[in-house]
């Protein structure tokens, strides 16, 4: 035993040096098992992707851009998006047309000319395009349209576009898409009266890039009364989310004229607000700061209700 510990005395360095070197070598050993697990786990997920069942478009990935997660693939859901290209790149703008959902139409393109001169005809009028899709988040899909560079025998990078389709389903069920960035539609039917006003929330209509609020407002009164004045920029309206984060109305798109409710009138209005679509953020208020029940007066009230 002796011996052992004028040993040890001896090359004690020596011994602790090689115990840290082993502990180092078997985490450096389980932290690459694991990488080698997690990029098997990738690749069998991107590998599960069978783009031989598509004429016109190839899936990349199934794991959301956003979240990471994987999605299951539905291959109903993905024909559409692939039949709605390959009626673009045939010219079928008829077919491509009726595979849109109606909010969308509603939105964008109420009628078939409408779709041709503002989507296909600056997307497809000068060649097929060959289409890249990725999963972003949920039922969203990132599309990036390129030039067919087979048919054109030249690629251009400027020639690429990028857009966002929506899965979506219609009333009988049937599968449609949303395109050119609209997500969707969320009904509210919500309803918020004060001093002889009385303002509905109809809907939203949610864009990549903001959202359009549809009210429906009734003046009781036998005044004028305005939601706002377009000179005062910062008090027309505005949205709070769930951490009292203000997104503000496109002022700058709003007539004076929409945001006067003469006497006894009741009418339809849109507002569109500053708020890119984030699957984290909840809306939660609708505010009106400055509300003139009676034009003629510079007194006002703040109405805010919640959504």
């Amino acid at each position: 035993m002796n011996k052992f510990f004028r040993w040890y005395n001896q090359n004690m360095i020596k011994v602790w040096f090689g115990i840290i070197v082993i502990i180092i070598a078997f985490i450096l050993f389980f932290k690459l098992r694991n990488m080698s697990t997690n990029n098997s786990t990738s690749n069998s997920n991107i590998s599960n992707i069978n783009n031989g069942n598509y004429n016109s478009i190839s899936l990349s990935s199934n794991q959301s851009a956003i979240t990471g997660k994987s999605k299951k693939i539905d291959e109903n859901e993905m024909g559409v998006i692939d039949k709605f290209i390959s009626f673009c790149n045939s010219g079928n703008v008829q077919e491509a047309y009726n595979l849109i959902s109606n909010e969308c139409k509603e939105q964008m393109y109420k009628e078939l000319n409408d779709f041709i001169e503002a989507y296909y005809k600056p997307v497809f009028a000068n060649g097929k395009r060959t289409v890249n899709i990725e999963n972003w988040y949920n039922n969203i899909y990132l599309v990036n349209l390129n030039e067919d560079a087979l048919a054109t025998g030249s690629f251009s990078e400027e020639n690429s576009l990028r857009d966002y389709f929506t899965i979506v389903k219609d009333k009988e069920g049937n599968v449609k898409l949303n395109i050119n960035g609209y997500i969707g539609r969320t009904e509210y039917n919500k309803i918020h009266t004060e001093n002889n006003l009385e303002i509905k929330v109809l809907r939203k209509d949610t864009y990549m890039d903001y959202e359009v609020y549809t009210f429906n407002v009734k003046n009781n009164s036998e005044f004028m009364t305005e939601l706002g004045r377009i000179q005062d920029t910062e008090n027309i309206s505005y949205l709070l989310d769930d951490s009292n984060f203000r997104y503000d109305a496109y002022v700058h798109e709003i007539p004076q004229s929409m945001l006067d409710i003469i006497g006894k009138q009741e009418k339809i209005i849109q507002i569109k607000y500053f708020n890119e679509f984030n699957s984290n953020i909840q809306i939660k208020k609708v505010v009106f700061p400055k509300v003139y029940l009676d034009y003629s007066s510079n007194n006002y009230s703040e109405i805010a209700f919640d959504l």
